[in-house]
C-alpha cells in the first residue's frame, strides 16, 4: 500500500470514529440534564473525564511505545464502547459517573498510538506524497465525517421533536448510533492494522519500565522543534479554549429571547466541514511556501487572531456565528503542517510518549485558558478576556518565524537534541 492509498484509507477508518464522536458530543451535556442531573453533578461527571485523562495521559502513551499501538489502540475502543454502553442502559449519575471515568481512560489511551502507527508505515510506504499531505488527506476525511455525525445528530433531534418522541428516548438512539459507529471502527483497525515493529509482550515488565519510557520522551522534547511547539501551544490554546468553552455564553447573550438550541449541531457541522476544507487549503499553502512550515503556522495564526478579534467585538448574533465558524475554520489552518514538525523531530521508539506529553501539554494550556476566561470575565468581562488570549496567542508568531521551524529541507534531523 502507497502513501495516498494508506492516507486514503486511515482516513476514513477514523472518519467513521469521528462520526461516532459527534453523533453523541452535541448531545452529552443535554443528555444528563434528560436524566436529572445538575449543573453541579454535570460538573463532577466532567471533571471525572478531564482528570482521568490527565492522570492516565503520560503512562499510556508510554505503554503505547513498549507493548504496541495497536494493541492500546483497540483497547482504548473497547473503554468507549463501554462507557457507551453504560450511558444508555443505565441513565443516572452515579453510573454517568463511572461512564465518564472509561471515557476519559479511552481518550488516554488513544492519545498518541495510532497517529504513531500511521506516521511509521507513512514513512515506510512507497510514494512521493509528504508526511503534511498524507495528513491533510486524513484531516479531510475525519472532519467531513465528523461534521456528518453532527449534522445527523441535528436533524434526528429536530424530526425526532416534530414526531414528539421523548428527549431521552432521542438521546438514548443517538447513543446506539455512536456506539456502532465504534464498534464497526474497532473491527476495522483489528484487521487493517499491522505492525511491522517487535513490541514486548503485555507483563509486568512492560508496565515496570514504564518510568524509564516516560523519562525518554522528557529528554526527547528538548529537541529544539519539540519545544518551540509545546510553548507555542501554551500561548495558543488558552485563546482555542476560552473561546470553545464560553462561546455558547455569549451566543446565548446575543439571542436574547429568541430559542436557538437548534443551532449548535448546525454550527458544529459547518465548522468540521470547513475544517475539512482548511486541510486541503494547508497543503496549498505549504506548497506556495516552499515546504517552510513555520510559516505556514505564521499565515493561520494571523489569520487566526483576526477572526477571534472580530469575533470578541461582535454584538449581533448572526455576525457571532459566522465569525465563530470563521475562527474555527483558522484555528485548523497549519494542523498538518505542525503535525509534520512535530514527528519528523521525533524518533520511533518514543513517538506515543512524546505525542502524550504534546497532548498533556496542550490539556493544560487548555485548563489555564478555561480558568483565565472563567475568572476574568466575572471582572472584566468575557470580550476583554478573549482579547487579552488574542494579545497572548500573537507572542507564537516569534517562535512561528524563528529558523528551526522554516527549514525548506522536507526531513528535518531527529538527531539533533541540543537544546537551542
Amino acid at each position: 500500500m502507497n502513501r495516498l492509498q494508506l492516507s486514503n484509507y486511515y482516513g476514513l477508518y477514523l472518519g467513521i470514529f469521528f462520526l461516532g464522536q459527534f453523533l453523541v458530543l452535541p448531545i452529552l451535556t443535554p443528555f444528563m440534564i434528560a436524566f436529572g442531573a445538575s449543573i453541579k453533578e454535570i460538573a463532577i461527571i466532567m471533571a471525572t473525564m478531564g482528570l482521568t485523562v490527565m492522570v492516565l495521559e503520560l503512562p499510556t502513551g508510554g505503554l503505547a511505545d513498549k507493548i504496541g499501538r495497536k494493541k492500546v489502540f483497540l483497547f482504548s475502543l473497547l473503554l468507549n464502547i463501554l462507557s457507551l454502553v453504560i450511558l444508555f442502559i443505565w441513565p443516572n449519575f452515579y453510573c454517568a459517573v463511572i461512564a465518564m471515568f472509561f471515557w476519559g481512560a479511552g481518550i488516554a489511551l488513544c492519545s498518541g498510538t495510532i497517529t504513531a502507527w500511521f506516521v511509521e508505515t507513512f514513512n515506510k510506504a512507497d510514494g512521493d506524497i509528504s508526511l503534511q499531505e498524507g495528513l491533510a488527506r486524513v484531516g479531510l476525511r475525519t472532519n467531513g465525517l465528523g461534521a456528518i455525525g453532527a449534522l445527523l445528530c441535528a436533524g434526528f433531534m429536530y424530526f425526532g421533536g416534530i414526531a414528539n418522541i421523548d428527549e431521552l428516548t432521542l438521546y438514548r438512539f443517538l447513543l446506539l448510533g455512536g456506539l456502532s459507529c465504534y464498534v464497526i471502527v474497532y473491527l476495522l483497525m483489528l484487521v487493517w492494522v499491522t505492525e511491522t515493529r517487535t513490541f514486548q509482550r503485555i507483563s509486568l515488565r512492560s508496565l515496570i519500565d514504564l518510568p524509564q519510557q516516560i523519562e525518554a520522551g522528557a529528554k526527547a522534547v528538548r529537541h529544539p522543534i519539540l519545544w518551540r511547539l509545546m510553548l507555542t501551544a501554551l500561548l495558543t490554546i488558552p485563546l482555542a479554549s476560552a473561546i470553545e468553552k464560553y462561546w455558547p455564553v455569549q451566543f446565548e447573550l446575543l439571542s436574547g429571547e429568541d430559542p436557538v438550541g437548534w443551532a449548535y449541531g448546525l454550527i458544529y457541522a459547518a465548522t468540521l466541514f470547513l475544517g475539512s476544507i482548511a486541510a486541503r487549503v494547508t497543503t496549498l499553502v505549504c506548497k506556495g511556501l516552499d515546504q517552510q512550515l513555520g510559516k505556514v503556522l505564521f499565515v493561520g495564526l494571523i489569520f487566526q487572531l483576526s477572526m477571534a478579534t472580530v469575533l470578541a467585538l461582535s454584538n449581533n448574533l448572526f455576525v457571532f456565528a459566522l465569525f465563530f465558524i470563521c475562527y474555527d475554520f483558522s484555528a485548523e489552518l497549519g494542523a498538518s503542517a505542525k503535525g509534520q514538525l512535530q514527528h519528523q523531530s521525533t524518533q520511533d521508539n518514543v513517538r506515543s510518549t512524546v505525542d502524550s506529553i504534546s497532548s498533556l501539554n496542550s490539556r493544560i494550556g487548555g485548563l489555564i485558558g478555561t480558568l483565565l476566561c472563567g475568572f476574568g470575565a466575572a471582572y472584566v468581562g468575557l470580550t476583554t478576556t478573549w482579547l487579552v488570549c488574542v494579545l497572548l496567542a500573537s507572542l507564537a508568531s516569534v517562535v512561528y518565524l524563528s529558523k528551526a521551524f522554516n527549514k525548506r529541507d522536507e526531513k528535518l534531523d531527529i538527531s539533533s537534541r541540543e537544546n537551542t
